[in-house]
């Protein structure tokens, strides 16, 4: 759905994208991340037609942005980091114009609007001046504006900036929402807590360089060569859970705090099942048996230099 082809940007001496290549399919949730100045707005504003890059091709549902910009137009929202309003409208005829900017059809436009009042919860505001917003609320505005036409492709650089923490959650359900109906959605953050739980795919950006790209956990998988478990029990239990887990050729790195510990594994998913067995076979009175799963942030921390440009 969206494909960036060797993309690069360069302003004088500096690059601040270098050949890019990037393929986001219909239904992915990608979330680009990285410090400040590592080329992700400029990424993303390529990718929506703001800028024109210097070398390479951006296409959204095999359209050239660039060289067929009004149809392209038409597949793509956009949500910049800072963007303005139309103070003088209420919120309704906000939408309402942007709907017809989009050239959606008549008899669709005002069931749409309530349909979008609906999803970014603003329906209390629905009839009142957008200069009486607060910033909040007009981020949530921005959302409704860039969905509006119902876009294949969703392009947000920081889209959570100014919205409180429910705010927020509706804004993960909104687009998971979006992912499940086919929507290609590319987000931007260097807050990556934002992007925790609902991301499908990342991209690590330094410098303008691509670091990392891909499915969460194939990146996971890639750069872990354990898991890393924790087993918790009751009562008298920790020392068998110690003697059989060490008694394991695949086990290391067992550590006990109280009635709960952790080790790295090395096996496969039935390897780490038998594992289980064993300690339930054995006696050992087990609550907790669970993988530790790498957070985003917890990947960042991992593969990124922390450079900027």
């Amino acid at each position: 759905m969206i494909r960036f082809e060797n993309l690069r940007k360069e302003y004088d001496d500096l690059v601040a994208v270098q050949d890019l290549g990037v393929v986001i399919p219909p239904g992915e949730i990608y979330g680009l991340i990285g410090p400040n100045g590592a080329g992700k707005t400029t990424t993303i504003r390529m990718a929506c037609g703001l800028l024109e890059p210097t070398m390479g091709r951006v296409f959204v549902n095999d359209v050239d942005v660039h060289s067929d910009p009004e149809r392209a137009q038409a597949f793509i929202g956009y949500l910049s980091d800072f963007f303005s309003v139309y103070e003088d409208l209420k919120v309704w005829e906000y939408l309402d114009y942007f709907a017809h900017a989009y050239k959606m059809p008549e008899g669709d436009i005002a069931r749409r609007i309530e349909q979008v009042i609906e999803q970014v919860k603003l329906e209390v505001k629905r009839d009142e001046m957008i200069k009486g917003l607060s910033r909040g609320m007009k981020q949530r505005l921005g959302i409704a504006r860039a969905v509006i036409h119902r876009p294949k492709v969703l392009l947000l650089d920081e889209p959570a900036s100014g919205l409180d923490p429910m705010a927020r959650l509706d804004l993960r359900n909104l687009l998971r929402s979006l992912c499940d109906e086919g929507t290609a959605v590319l987000i931007s953050s260097h807050i990556l807590t934002e992007l925790e739980g609902f991301c499908t795919s990342i991209g690590l950006m330094e410098k303008g360089v691509m670091v990392r790209s891909g499915k969460i956990e194939e990146i996971v998988a890639a750069e872990s060569q354990h898991r890393v478990v924790r087993v918790a029990w009751l009562g008298e239990s920790g020392e068998l859970v110690k003697t059989r887990l060490e008694a394991n050729s695949k086990v290391s790195g067992f550590m006990v705090s109280g009635a709960e510990g952790v080790f790295k594994f090395s096996g496969s998913e039935e390897e780490l099942a038998a594992v289980l067995a064993d300690l339930v076979a054995g006696d050992a009175r087990i609550v907790t048996f669970s993988e530790v799963r790498q957070t985003v942030e917890d990947l960042y921390m991992r593969l990124s230099s922390h450079e900027v440009m």
